[in-house]
């Protein structure tokens, strides 16, 4: 490795290709877990690499390459949030308390984004969120570390700690994450204690430390909630041991950037170069580009990352089902097929999954409920439309609301062809201007993924016609 970084930094192009396609799971799983539900997630991951990529002439120690990168990271995501916060008070605060489902309720590696996920894993990614943003940021660091992929004195290095205070540091950030997981419980816990009802009077859903201090002293000494939280495994023994899978689109965007960046600097990429040969596809043939960046990162990862499990592609060829639901104009919800209760919705503008039961407040059901019309850039195919009016589309593969703009693009991304899906009385959604790309849900959120030869869609790509929510 070493020799690696002291080529790069000596100005070898290729050197430089494979340490920054090595290096970006890593940053990215980083980033993601400590800016859980933020839309800037990807932003943050670039400018991450490209300010390592800017100041690795000047980085002395090449054996310190690893923790270097890991404090430039947690200096980005730093500067992230002073830079939110100072937006979120400069705004004027919700009128009205929407009660939405956590988007971000999900687990954050391979093995748990494809395969059916434990209500344990998914109450830690939504316990996070009670966390300090320091705590966050050093959670985040020491996942990595427990799956093996930070050592603690890198760990320590990173955030200009001593290792016997990064020990402490993160006892007492793990300690909170478990009092956090209680607090979710107990919340979620039906039927819920009336009680913490109460001691919750004036909570504006946003998770944050003070209300869970506030919170957990109810829950500490409630009965009720004291059933709730019993039973919860350790929080180390619900972690994997996998990076994160890097979205093709997060790859292209960054290796273009590289490209620029590096030929600002007064060096052009030599032909044989990765980041070359990708990068100047951007311009020219985005789509393949894309898909080449989404291979050249899966063969450098496929050692450390377990691979998808496989299953039947839904294959838009074959015929139907008899019990096959069918997608028809009108008000309808879609129900995911593997996860029942868990409905598609709309919620800051981007598409997640949803608990949906007799609890679930009129505002959740409104916003997991669609006007089903003619597909816009092909009236065979089907556009759906949010309450509001505005139309649902992916863009950058993430589903989310947009207002049309009369583009053909916009018309394609929000054009959904229904498809026979991989589970009984369920369709599949392909994308019209991109065959072969396919809607899902990872993490609770909702994407445009690619289904080819290499990888299938499954259960989590599979949905239910349901009748609408709200009326």
């Amino acid at each position: 490795m070493t020799e690696l970084v002291v080529a790069a930094r000596d100005g070898d192009r290729q050197a430089l290709d494979e340490l920054v396609v090595r290096f970006l799971p890593l940053v990215y799983t980083v980033v993601r877990r400590a800016l859980r539900g933020d839309p800037d997630v990807d932003d943050v991951v670039q400018d991450t690499m490209l300010r390592a990529v800017r100041d690795l002439p000047a980085l002395r120690d090449a054996g310190s390459f690893r923790p270097w990168l890991m404090a430039i990271t947690v200096r980005q995501v730093g500067t992230h949030l002073h830079r939110r916060r100072t937006a979120d008070q400069r705004s004027a605060p919700l009128g009205e308390d929407l009660d939405l489902a956590d988007r971000d309720a999900g687990v954050e590696d391979v093995t748990m984004l494809h395969l059916a996920l434990s209500d344990q894993r998914r109450q830690i990614a939504r316990a996070s969120r009670w966390l300090d943003p320091a705590d966050r940021m050093l959670m985040s660091l020491w996942w990595v570390e427990h799956a093996g992929h930070l050592t603690r004195a890198e760990l320590a290095d990173a955030t200009g700690l001593t290792a016997a205070h990064a020990g402490v540091r993160i006892q007492r950030a793990r300690q909170q994450l478990e009092v956090s997981r209680s607090v979710v419980a107990a919340l979620e816990a039906r039927p819920g204690c009336p009680r913490l009802g109460a001691a919750a009077s004036g909570w504006d859903r946003v998770p944050s430390p003070l209300w869970r201090k506030r919170l957990s002293r109810h829950v500490r000494s409630c009965r009720v909630c004291g059933q709730a939280t019993t039973g919860l495994i350790p929080t180390d023994r619900l972690l994997a041991a996998a990076l994160l899978p890097v979205p093709a689109a997060v790859t292209m965007g960054m290796l273009g950037n590289i490209k620029a960046t590096a030929a600002g600097a007064g060096g052009a990429l030599p032909a044989k170069g990765l980041i070359f040969k990708i990068a100047s596809a951007v311009g020219t043939r985005p789509v393949l580009a894309l898909l080449a960046a989404g291979v050249v990162v899966a063969g450098v990862v496929a050692a450390a990352v377990p691979q998808w499990p496989q299953s039947h592609p839904p294959g838009p060829t074959a015929a139907p089902s008899p019990n096959s639901a069918e997608l028809r104009p009108g008000s309808v919800s879609l129900e995911a097929a593997d996860q029942p209760g868990r409905y598609v919705a709309m919620e800051a503008d981007l598409g997640v999954l949803a608990k949906v039961d007799a609890a679930t407040s009129t505002v959740t059901r409104r916003l997991a409920t669609f006007d089903v019309t003619p597909g816009l850039a092909k009236p065979s195919c089907f556009t759906l439309r949010a309450w509001d009016g505005r139309y649902v589309r992916h863009m950058s593969w993430r589903l989310r609301l947009s207002e049309p703009d009369g583009s053909t693009l916009f018309r394609g991304d929000a054009t959904f062809c229904p498809r026979p899906g991989v589970l009984p009385g369920s369709i599949a959604l392909e994308s019209a201007n991109y065959p072969g790309w396919y809607l899902r849900h990872r993490d609770d959120e909702l994407w445009v993924d690619r289904v080819d030869g290499r990888t299938a869609l499954g259960a989590d790509g599979a949905f239910l016609v349901r009748p609408a929510l709200a009326g």
